[in-house]
């Protein structure tokens, strides 16, 4: 999911001051990491003074994103809220496309659940905890609108009840992290790729198309802005040396 609160709620957390950032600091960040029955919930790709941004590749789908201008002076601040999942969660009879089908289910469950259009679902941060219907939204940076849906109620359990988990943890990292003010906006599922293109692990190329260097996350080798541009050097270096340049 994409959690956004109002950046002069984050500044003021962060910075531990009523007066939040001042004139000279920057937009407040943040980063939580915890487990929940043994699965990895966490933050992910923090937007200080950000935007809510649809990304969705595809008909029937929503799929949301985030992204920061460079004077990060927006009115809210959003990061993927994300629940690591493994193939066992899904069940029997896989292949090698399953968890892709899966990430794919999400997406079109909440399309549904945003009216068949790019209306996103999305909940109170509290109110998801609690497993309380919003009765009503604040405002959103997300231009194609929310609409109130029980997210607690239609997402997957794995996923629902670990982040409901992480969620009470984070607040009592973060005093007043935890709150209505903030929204919960569905669905982030492209944090990485849930298929992995084999390359050989000397020389990066695949071992099925010559000449073909995957790379970063959309091959599954990263899993952030940061992880993608390494792996992204390092597939250009190994280009570099096996054509002698």
């Amino acid at each position: 999911m994409r959690l956004e609160h109002p950046s002069a709620l984050i500044d003021k957390i962060q910075y531990h001051s009523s007066a939040g950032r001042g004139k000279y600091l920057p937009a407040a960040e943040y980063s939580f990491v915890t487990q929940v029955d043994g699965r990895g919930v966490y933050s992910f790709c923090m937007c200080p003074g950000g935007f809510v941004i649809p990304a969705a590749t595809g008909p029937e789908q929503i799929v949301v994103n985030g992204m920061s201008p460079s004077d990060r002076n927006g009115q809210w601040s959003n990061s993927g809220m994300v629940v690591e999942v493994r193939p066992e969660d899904i069940g029997e009879g896989q292949d090698a496309l399953s968890m892709m089908r899966y990430q794919e289910e999400l997406e079109r469950m909440c399309w549904q659940q945003g009216n068949m259009k790019q209306t996103a679902p999305a909940q109170r941060m509290s109110d998801f905890v609690n497993g309380r219907l919003s009765y009503d939204l604040p405002r959103t940076s997300y231009a194609p609108g929310v609409i109130s849906s029980p997210l607690h109620f239609w997402l997957p359990k794995p996923i629902s009840k670990r982040l409901q988990e992480g969620f009470k943890t984070f607040g009592k990292q973060r005093h007043g992290f935890l709150t209505n003010e903030a929204l919960m906006i569905g669905v982030e599922t492209r944090t990485s790729a849930p298929v992995r293109i084999t390359r050989d692990p000397e020389t990066l190329c695949s071992i099925a198309v010559r000449g073909l260097y995957p790379a970063g996350e959309g091959a599954g080798y990263a899993g952030g802005i940061v992880s993608a541009a390494i792996d992204g050097e390092r597939a250009a270096q190994m280009v570099k040396f096996y054509k002698g340049e």
